[in-house]
Parts: structure tokens; C-alpha cells; sequence
């Protein structure tokens, strides 16, 4: 059971979470995990391409952030799909997709020709950090560790 304290005239009262917010949780956390995966799996059959890419944008230790990118994707995404340590991954998600639309996408600006660059990375990040805020919900792996 997810508790917040809210203030009301000058008191604090305990709030519970609902069904309703716990399955939008749900399936927050579905979707964004599932996305996470879906691009770190493949990647897991040829790291040399992200380090490559790694390196050509500059990055310090290419290898290590390669492996990093990779893990995060594939680690978080599965954390997130579990509700596992969920305000955890859901602020390394944020951070994480931060740095890839600010290293990958940024330089070309946020249209191009007419598009968002990079749209999956900024919702990606906006849900790792709705879920650093609010936790997994009463339906995942966190609310029974309760």
C-alpha cells in the first residue's frame, strides 16, 4: 500500500493509493520497461556497435558507457516491467535517457524536418521520473516487499 502525506489546513493526513493509479502505474511501467528492452536486447548481440557509436559521439570510455547504455536498457527496463526497486531504475531511467537525447539527439536540434528528435528518449525519461516520484503502485514486486 503506497502512503503520501498531503496538507490540509495545516494538518497532514495519510492518502492511500487507488486502484485506478495503481494500474496506470502498472501500466506505465509495462510499457516503459517493454520499450527499454526492446531496444537493449538486440543491442546484447553486437556491443561493438554501441561502443562504436559510443566513441564516435565522443564519449569518455567508450566501452564502459557502451556496456553501461546496454545494461541500463536491459536492467532497468526489466526492473521497471517487475515494479523492482522501482523509484530506483525510474530515476536511472531518467538520467540515463537524459544523457542520450542530450549526447544523440540534441545536436541535431528537437525538430527535424518537422519531427521530434527524439521523442523516445524524452518520454522514456518522463516516465522514469513519474515513477521516481510515485513508486511502482500496489501492483508489482515493491508493494510486496512492504
Amino acid at each position: 500500500m503506497t502512503t503520501s502525506a498531503t496538507a490540509r489546513s495545516g494538518t497532514l493526513t495519510a492518502t492511500r493509493t487507488d486502484g485506478a493509479t495503481s494500474v496506470g502505474l502498472l501500466l506505465l511501467r509495462l510499457v516503459a520497461g517493454a520499450l527499454l528492452l526492446v531496444h537493449g536486447i538486440p543491442k546484447l548481440s553486437d556491443p561493438s556497435g554501441v561502443v562504436g557509436a559510443a566513441g564516435g559521439l565522443g564519449v569518455p570510455a567508450p566501452e564502459v558507457a557502451g556496456w553501461l547504455l546496454i545494461a541500463g536498457e536491459v536492467g532497468l527496463g526489466a526492473l521497471l516491467v517487475l515494479g523492482l526497486l522501482t523509484r530506483i531504475a525510474g530515476a536511472l531511467v531518467l538520467v540515463q535517457m537524459s544523457l542520450v537525447w542530450l549526447l544523440v539527439h540534441r545536436p541535431d536540434g528537437f525538430l527535424v524536418d518537422g519531427q521530434v528528435n527524439g521523442e523516445n528518449a524524452i518520454l522514456l525519461a518522463a516516465a522514469g521520473l513519474t515513477l521516481a516520484l510515485t513508486g511502482a503502485g500496489r501492483l508489482s514486486a515493491d508493494a510486496g516487499r512492504r
